[in-house]
Order: structure tokens, then C-alpha cells, then sequence
């Protein structure tokens, strides 16, 4: 099977994705159609997934972020210069690099959000196959409680925290939460929450948390890669399932999120 077949596997199940006007899901760098060897999945191809995929064989990296840092070309030189030297790593091993982000945010089941809402433990109500979004009714508990309960389910994935904006001793029964970036609270306010748990690269202090602390909003804030990564790892029940002749791994990123105080 060639790399491009993979590709478009992942892509059909991408119906909700609008493949014509914009997606993320591309060929970030190398060949598609080579033949597949292995296959190594992660939230994002740092150096250190690249070092592994060269000493294990893998010739196909699926890369759930952006592995360049960004999309404009307005850069710095330092990270110019860290692009090539990644561009370098990758060339050495004749490896191509898949970004599956809208189809991997969203597939069910398998995918970031669902895995997402699966580990926090909660009866969530079904979500929309394109929403990031989801909210659920638990059992009445403090918000330092549930924090408490969220930084647990972390653990696993890598991070050792949360922090928290609003009251912590407040009371709270109907939970809203978001999927990495796409945690916005004002989405999220149609679910009328009286908590919600957000990702640090989907919120601002100059909007969001203080629309949340003037109204009475607390918001748990989690790591954007803490809420990811087992969406990742679950990718590659997927392909046991799906398509289990390929060999595939999940590749560790390095994305360790400590909390010191």
C-alpha cells in the first residue's frame, strides 16, 4: 500500500471536512507515493518523533498539529533555520509527513474529541459530527473537586496540572467542554454551563477569562496537547482495526506539561 492510500482512507472518513475550500489535512513534506513501511503517529512531529521514526524505519509520520510552527512566512530566523534542520531529519529518512487534524478532531469514536470526553468519565450528551463542542450534566461537586478530577485524567497523557480562573469552592452540575484550541466559551454558552474546561491555546486573559471571572464563569484550563494526546494514541487502535496489515506506533513527543508552585 502507498502512502497516498492511506492518506485517502483518512480522508473518506472525513465527510464533514469541506476538501474543496479548506482543510489542514495536507502533505506537510516528502512523497506520498512511496510504499509504506511504517507508520508513526503523534500530536505533533517534534525533533525528537522525527530521531525516532529514523531509527525505527518509519517512512510515514501522521502528524496531528503543524509541524513548521506556522503557516505565513513573516518568521524568524531562528525558526527558519529549526525548520530546516527538521526539513534535514526528515530528508535522511525519506519521510513523508501527513497533517490529520479536521478529520482527527472530530472522526467518532476513535478521535480527539470523543477520546477527550471518554477519559474525563462523564455521560456526555452526543455531539455534532462537527462540534468541538459537548456538555453533560455530573454530579454536584466543588470546582476544586473537578479540577482535581481533571488533573488526574491527565496524568497519563503527560500533564501534571490544571489551573483554574473563578471560584473554586463554587458548586457546580453542568459541564461544557471544548476540544484543544476550539475551546471557546462563548460556543460553549449555549449549553448554559456553570463550568467549563478549556485549553490554554483556545482562550485569551483579555477576553475570555475575564468575560468568565465578571460573570461567574470558572474555567478549568488544561494544556492544548494534555487534552489531545490520547486522541493520538487512539489512532492507532484505529488502524488495527481498520487497516490491520500496516504497522503502526504511537511516537512520543516530549509534550511533558509540569506545574510548579
Amino acid at each position: 500500500m502507498k502512502i497516498k492510500d492511506v492518506i485517502e482512507c483518512l480522508k473518506e472518513e472525513g465527510t464533514w471536512v469541506r476538501w474543496n475550500r479548506c482543510t489542514r489535512d495536507r502533505v506537510l513534506f516528502g512523497d506520498d507515493d512511496q510504499e509504506v513501511k511504517k507508520i508513526g503517529v503523534c500530536w505533533v512531529a517534534t525533533n525528537r518523533v522525527i530521531e525516532q521514526a529514523l531509527k525505527k524505519g518509519i517512512n510515514f509520520i501522521i502528524s496531528h498539529e503543524n509541524i513548521f510552527y506556522t503557516t505565513g512566512t513573516h518568521l524568524e530566523t531562528k525558526l527558519v533555520e529549526s525548520i530546516e534542520h527538521k526539513k534535514d531529519l526528515l530528508s535522511k529518512g525519506h519521510i513523508c509527513v501527513y497533517r490529520c487534524h479536521d478529520v482527527w478532531d472530530s472522526i467518532p469514536e476513535y478521535g480527539v474529541s470523543d477520546v477527550w470526553a471518554k477519559k474525563l468519565g462523564f455521560d456526555f450528551r452526543d455531539r455534532v459530527i462537527n462540534s468541538y463542542y459537548q456538555s453533560a450534566n455530573i454530579p454536584k461537586q466543588t470546582v476544586s473537586e473537578l479540577a482535581a478530577h481533571v488533573a488526574n485524567v491527565l496524568k497519563e497523557d503527560g500533564e501534571e496540572g490544571v489551573y483554574v480562573f473563578g471560584d473554586v469552592n463554587k458548586e457546580v452540575s453542568h459541564l461544557a467542554i471544548g476540544t484543544g484550541a476550539g475551546t471557546d466559551i462563548f460556543e460553549m454558552l449555549e449549553f448554559n454551563p456553570d463550568v467549563v474546561i478549556v485549553a490554554d491555546d483556545g482562550i485569551t486573559n483579555y477576553k475570555d477569562a475575564q468575560y468568565a471571572i465578571d460573570n461567574d464563569l470558572p474555567m478549568i484550563v488544561v494544556n492544548h496537547a494534555g487534552c489531545e494526546i490520547g486522541g493520538l494514541k487512539n489512532m492507532v487502535n484505529y488502524f488495527n482495526d481498520k487497516l490491520p496489515d500496516l504497522d503502526v506506533e504511537y511516537l512520543e513527543e516530549g509534550f511533558k506539561i509540569s506545574y510548579f508552585k
